[in-house]
This record gives structure tokens, C-alpha cells and sequence, in this order.
């Protein structure tokens, strides 16, 4: 009697209830019994996918195309894969082929735009995205897609009309509206974005990220200190999946210095504790692993730790608030490095004395600050694009409240804005050990 294989149809089901070892199962025992099923290699490719094995997915995704390479979905399947193996030029290539054999196959189309941004093809995906906005004028992810391009290619006005027609026709599109309202701030163009801010909070009364651009403009209402859900709702998933790519367009240089700071420092260990605070997607993972016997990662964004765990070097990864983690126990650590995290605070003395509690005696702590420049009596500013700046009087105060000793303030270029320099603090701070009598 012949073994009984179960159909494909089955394993669809066992995905969409989520049971994606029993779907793995089915796919195995039909490929079993038919290797030259096209349709059950591709779905075992989505098992590996929605299993993190990549590289076996996108083999999978392969061999599907060998067997049947008239598939749009498959190419465009294998172009995901590609790209979250980092193969640019892969997925690129998946994407072409799948346009190609379905013109109006909108996720690929806008996937192949993308994939020409992430090889740094800018023109070619102004033109791309062009074309498609003609094709699907009543596509509101097309117009975004555009206008964040145009932003790449110092098209701002357009852009901005760009992002104004997305919204037009999507007013849930908060990616469009909160892209909308920095980009006029870039601009300087600060009565319009407070235009667009308002009239999101207005849409959406709850809005942190809207609350938060109106006080930044305003300064009616201003926090000390950047609430946690403008946080978690700034750094959500795609922002996390272009970080990276967008702070190569503008210059960012805040690893590069917290790694001088370090070499500064003259450690020549390779045991350390060490706290990434506020890690994001791991930027200085690589000047902070050699030195680390043990390295913690942190950041309120689960979104930009699911980047950071991509790079397999965190020991552990906790999605905390900040100041509550420092708070909690966490440590001692020898090394706490600070890139670009404090700009998101106003007020530093609580978030300082969380370091020196986590700090080992003669522990080192390395932070960024953007600069600022007195105005008054302010040592702080909350700045119209939503970030805080700090003056270095402010800073040594906050550090001496904080009963951590200067090292070493040093200032440097943290990004370019529009083609003005970001300038910062780069600061280096020690808990001393004090021998008592």
C-alpha cells in the first residue's frame, strides 16, 4: 500500500495557524515523494524563511526556479531572501526578474526601487520610482517611496510634495507624515511643519511622535527628556531596516569617535565588561567586541535590537528603558559606551547616575552629545528637529553631580544636516575608586 502524502494545500493551512513544524513535515514527505514539485520547494523555502534559516530558504527558493522559472513570486520570494542576507545585488536581480515576468506586481516593483537605493543607485531609483508613480498614481506607498528618494537626491521640494500626496491619499500613512513634517524642518521651513505636526496630532490625538515635533517646535509643553513611545514609534521596523543606510548618506561619524575615545583610553584587554547603551542596530559592536569578555546591548527600540541581534556579537539584548535599566541592577561593567543616545534626553543626572551605579571602580564611561552653544540661561535645548543639545558647563555639572570624574571632552562632527556639520561633545568620564582611611 502506497504512503500517504499529504497535499500542499495542507501545509498553507499549518502556516497560517502558525504550526511551522508541521508544515516543514508535509513539504519534506511531498518533496519526498515528488523532487520536481516546483510549488512545494517554494513553500518549504517560506518554511525556512519564517524559521531565520535564510541561506537554506533562499537555496530553496532556487530550486524552484529551476524547476520553474515563469513564477513571479518565486524571483520576488528569492529577492526578500537575498536581502536579508545582505546580497544586494542578488536581490536586485530576483526583483528584475519578477517585474519582468509580472509588470503590476506593485511589492516587487517597489522592493526592486529600494534594492537600487541600497546599492547606492540614486538616479536610477528617482527614475524607477517615477515611472511607477505614473503607473499607480493612486498608490500611496509609491509617492512615499519617491519622495524619500527625491530627499537622496536633493530634490527636497518635490519631495515634499511627494510626501503630501501620499498622505492625500493614505491620512493613516504616519510614515508619510511624520517624514513629511522632518523633512520641512530640514528645510527650515518651520511654520509648515508645524503645520503637518498639528494637523497629525489633530488626526491623531494620541500621537507621541506628533506631541513630542509640537513641544520641539513650540517649546510649549517640552519634555525634559524624549518620551518613550516617540522613541519606540521613530525607531520602528522600517526605520530600523534603512538605518543604517541613511546615516552612510549623512555623513554619520559617531562610531568612528566613540572608537578613538576608546583606543584613548589605552586598554589592552580583551575581558571586558561592557553595557552598549542605547545600542541601536549595533554600530559600535565592532570597536567594543575585541575588548569584550561580555558585551550587553540596550535600546528601548525592539525593532532596531532585532538589527542588532543580526550581527551576533551582543552576549545579550534587552529592550529597556534606558535610565530604568541602569537602575535595575543591571552590571558592574568596566566600559559603558553611549553613541548618539543621549540627545534623546534633556535633563542628564538621572540617566549619569545610572552609569556611575553600573560602573566598576575606575569603570570608564563614553557618551555623545550634540553641542550647544548657551543661549541665556538654558543649558539645554530641544532643538525643532526633536533632538536635544548640550552645553558642555551643563555636561561637566551633570557629570559632577553624577560623581563621575572628566577624562576627556573632546568636540567632533557627528553627521552632516543639509550639508551644515552636527557638531558634539564627545565625553569620557571615569567612576574613580576611592581608597577610604
Amino acid at each position: 500500500m502506497a504512503e500517504y502524502v499529504p497535499s500542499l494545500a495542507s501545509a498553507i493551512d499549518s502556516l497560517a495557524r502558525g504550526d511551522v513544524a508541521e508544515a516543514e513535515s508535509i513539504c519534506n514527505h511531498v518533496l519526498a515523494a515528488e523532487p520536481g514539485n516546483a510549488k512545494a520547494w517554494h513553500l518549504s523555502g517560506i518554511v525556512c524563511a519564517q524559521q531565520n534559516e535564510l541561506a537554506e530558504a533562499a537555496e530553496r527558493f532556487e530550486k524552484a526556479i529551476a524547476l520553474r522559472d515563469d513564477v513571479a513570486i518565486y524571483h520576488y520570494n528569492l529577492g526578500l531572501a537575498y536581502q536579508h542576507l545582505m546580497d544586494k545585488d542578488g536581490a536586485v536581480k530576483a526583483y528584475r526578474t519578477a517585474v519582468a515576468i509580472q509588470p503590476d506586481f506593485l511589492e516587487a516593483q517597489n522592493n526592486l526601487g529600494n534594492g537600487l537605493v541600497d546599492l547606492d543607485e540614486t538616479t536610477k531609483a528617482v527614475e524607477h520610482f517615477r515611472e511607477l508613480s505614473k503607473r499607480f498614481p493612486d498608490e500611496s506607498i509609491v509617492h512615499y517611496n519617491l519622495a524619500n528618494v527625491l530627499q537622496d537626491a536633493g530634490e527636497y521640494n518635490d519631495s515634499i510634495d511627494e510626501f503630501r500626496r501620499a498622505i492625500e491619499l493614505d491620512p493613516d500613512f504616519a510614515s508619510a507624515r511624520e517624514n513629511l513634517g522632518r523633512a520641512l524642518s530640514d528645510v527650515t521651513r518651520y511654520d509648515e511643519a508645524l503645520e503637518v505636526w498639528k494637523a497629525w496630532l489633530e488626526y491623531d490625538p494620541e500621537n507621541a511622535v506628533a506631541r513630542h515635533m509640537v513641544a520641539s517646535i513650540t517649546g510649549e509643553g517640552a519634555p525634559t527628556r524624549c518620551d518613550d513611545d516617540y522613541v519606540r514609534e521613530t525607531f520602528d521596523e522600517n526605520f530600523a531596516r534603512s538605518y543604517e543606510h541613511q546615516l552612510q548618506r549623512i555623513g554619520y561619524s559617531v562610531p568612528e569617535l566613540v572608537t578613538q575615545a576608546i583606543k584613548s583610553l589605552g586598554i589592552n584587554r580583551d575581558d571586558l565588561v561592557v553595557l552598549d547603551a542605547g545600542c541601536g542596530t549595533g554600530l559600535c559592536a565592532d570597536a567594543l567586541k575585541p575588548l569584550a569578555g561580555h558585551l550587553v546591548g540596550v535600546d528601548l527600540s525592539d525593532d532596531m535590537l532585532q538589527e542588532a541581534k543580526k550581527r551576533d556579537v551582543y552576549n545579550e539584548l534587552y529592550e529597556r528603558e534606558l535610565t530604568q535599566f541602569l537602575m535595575s541592577g543591571a552590571g558592574p561593567f568596566d566600559l559603558i559606551i553611549c553613541g548618539d543616545t543621549l540627545c534623546y534626553f534633556g535633563e542628564l543626572a538621572d540617566v549619569l547616575s545610572g552609569f556611575h551605579t553600573c560602573l566598576k571602580p575606575d569603570g570608564h564611561v563614553i557618551f555623545t552629545v550634540e553641542q550647544y552653544e548657551v543661549d541665556g540661561d538654558r543649558p539645554y535645548e530641544l532643538q525643532p528637529n526633536g533632538r536635544y543639545r548640550h552645553a558642555e558647563s551643563f555636561v561637566r555639572q551633570s557629570l559632577d553631580q553624577a560623581e563621575l570624574s572628566v577624562v576627556r571632552i573632546e568636540t567632533g562632527t557627528l553627521r552632516m544636516e543639509r550639508g551644515r556639520a552636527v557638531n558634539g561633545l564627545i565625553v569620557t568620564g571615569a567612576r574613580e575608586c576611592i581608597d577610604n582611611p
